[in-house]
């Protein structure tokens, strides 16, 4: 029988004849390098006969692969095959083609979508895995971007609500919902927050003007508190009177805006307008929104993953984030809110006391029918709008009349647009609609969470005074003191501080001052509870 020959053994059994004479010598500490610069200065026999030189590093890796693996130990490690091996044939396709129907899908987002969709088993794709899949199909690269020369101070807000961001960003364009015309642009206002990144509110309009940015403005304060600063776009929307009146009626700092041209400032709003763009616009390529409303439910699923995804720079999730420091959020009154976004415009009634209020008929009592009255109303609830006079509220009224809009009309197939060819691979916004639907879990508010948080506070006060009571002198207790401190510098740990205070009381005088004790407190019982 036939020997078969292999071309790695004789190589392996070559590079033994090299290193046998310094496994046979063994030689100790101080000889080793000496006799590897020898045998490196002989000249050896290769596989094929041929004469060969070796580097003294080369036998000395030699040596130790041996003492590892033995004579295998000296076989060269097969060389990968060029191409992904990890995925079969139907997976690369699969991938190219996600790829290719929303070319702004990163490496995270399109393992994302095929695992979570059930394309393709969890666990399976490794992003150096699919860049290679990509790559050699010529669908991976990086975009390139043109770096600002000029200095830029990072900066982030201490706590959460401390800073709000805003900006307006340019959407898609969507057909009439009315059947009239060509299609219409959809714009989207978001609220983000500085210190947590997370998105406070967002929705899309067809006018990207001063009510849209309000509606959002005042979802965001009644879902997330009231913002201490808010920091805007230099557009004409946010230098509105209106919205400078919302901010004072409010209590907060005055607005800040972006320098004219200049608005690198707003970093972090245009870095999450630049996350929208590739992330969530540019899935619409592969999704069935048609619709206004389609649009902002399913922008809304969208808010909510990013939301809950670890975000790159903060290495927290933001809504995790926003809930580490809810103890420093505060709400504004519901009134207050009400109060601070209702609109105001005059009319002046004629003499059967009927005005008109965007499209809507009011009547009024007699008294004031052709007077000059002010109306205040918001434009969400007009089923009921605030008449005043002379600075003073005189009546409530409802709607009268109501001018009745045109049915909308069917809307006729578009003979221009081809149909398609077929569904979509991967319509994500879609699967994350339904995710959303189908969990059906209610949440607590964040004003829920809030006046937890606070109750804790207060309870944990509230057993550390009782410990300063009880322990010291009455003499020298004084609870507006403790409640004070407590109010600047707590909570403190009620077990920690008993602890500290009973050491303390062992070996100081009992008659000192109430502030040296709280202090001894915030030193050695410090920290939330």
């Amino acid at each position: 029988m036939e020997e078969r020959h292999d071309p790695d053994l004789d190589q392996a059994l070559c590079r033994y004849e090299v290193i046998s004479a310094y496994l046979a010598l063994q030689p100790g500490r101080g000889q080793r390098g000496p006799l590897l610069q020898q045998l490196a200065s002989r000249q050896w026999t290769g596989p094929a006969g041929e004469p060969v030189t070796v580097s003294a590093e080369t036998i000395r890796v030699w040596v130790r692969r041996y003492r590892r693996g033995g004579l295998d130990g000296l076989r060269d490690v097969a060389r990968p095959r060029l191409g992904t091996q990890a995925l079969t044939a139907e997976q690369v396709e699969l991938l190219r083609r996600l790829k290719r129907e929303v070319p702004e899908r990163s490496l995270d987002r399109l393992i994302r979508i095929a695992e979570d969709m059930k394309l393709v088993p969890e666990g399976v794709l490794k992003r150096s895995t699919v860049h290679r899949a990509l790559k050699a199909a010529g669908l991976s690269r990086r975009a390139c971007r043109v770096a600002d020369r000029e200095d830029l101070d990072r900066f982030e807000a201490e706590c959460p609500n401390d800073l709000w961001q805003s900006d307006m960003l340019v959407g898609p364009w969507l057909r009439d919902p009315h059947g009239k015309g060509g299609p219409k642009r959809a714009y989207l206002y978001a609220f983000l927050d500085d210190h947590s990144r997370l998105l406070l509110h967002g929705r899309f309009s067809y006018k990207g003007d001063l009510p849209a940015l309000e509606l959002v403005f005042r979802r965001a304060l009644q879902k997330y508190g009231q913002a201490r600063r808010v920091y805007y776009d230099n557009g004409q929307t946010y230098r509105s009177d209106h919205m400078r009146r919302v901010v004072a009626t409010l209590g907060m700092h005055r607005i800040t805006y972006t320098q004219v041209r200049r608005p690198m400032g707003h970093g972090k709003i245009e870095a999450f307008n630049r996350l929208v763009r590739s992330a969530f616009l540019a899935e619409l390529k592969a999704a069935s929104v048609k619709t206004l409303d389609q649009l902002n439910e399913a922008f809304l699923a969208w808010a909510d993953e990013y939301n809950s995804t670890v975000h790159s720079e903060i290495a927290q999730t933001p809504i995790e984030r926003w809930r580490a420091g809810i103890t420093r959020v505060r709400y504004a009154d519901d009134e207050a809110l009400r109060q601070a976004f209702l609109w105001r415009e005059e009319r002046t009634p004629d003499k059967t006391g009927l005005f008109s209020l965007l499209g809507v008929r009011y009547q009024v009592g007699a008294e004031l029918a052709r007077r000059r009255i002010e109306v205040c109303y918001d434009p969400e609830a007009l089923e009921e709008v605030e008449v005043w006079l002379d600075g003073r509220m005189r009546e409530r009224v409802r709607p009268f009349q109501v001018h009745t809009h045109r049915r909308p009309r069917p809307a006729a197939p578009d003979a221009a647009t081809p149909l398609d060819d077929g569904r979509p691979v991967a319509d994500w916004l879609g699967h994350l609609v339904g995710k959303r639907a189908a969990k059906r879990i209610v949440e607590p508010a964040p004003r829920e969470l809030a006046a937890q948080a606070m109750a804790r506070r207060d309870e944990a006060d509230r057993a550390v005074t009782d410990l300063l009571a009880e322990r010291l002198d009455p003499a020298v207790f004084d609870g507006d003191a403790v409640r004070d401190f407590l109010r600047r510098y707590g909570p403190l740990d009620p077990e920690r501080a008993r602890v500290a205070l009973d050491g303390l009381l062992a070996t100081a005088r009992l008659d000192q001052h109430i502030s040296l004790y709280l202090e001894a407190l915030l030193r050695d019982a410090g920290g939330e509870s």
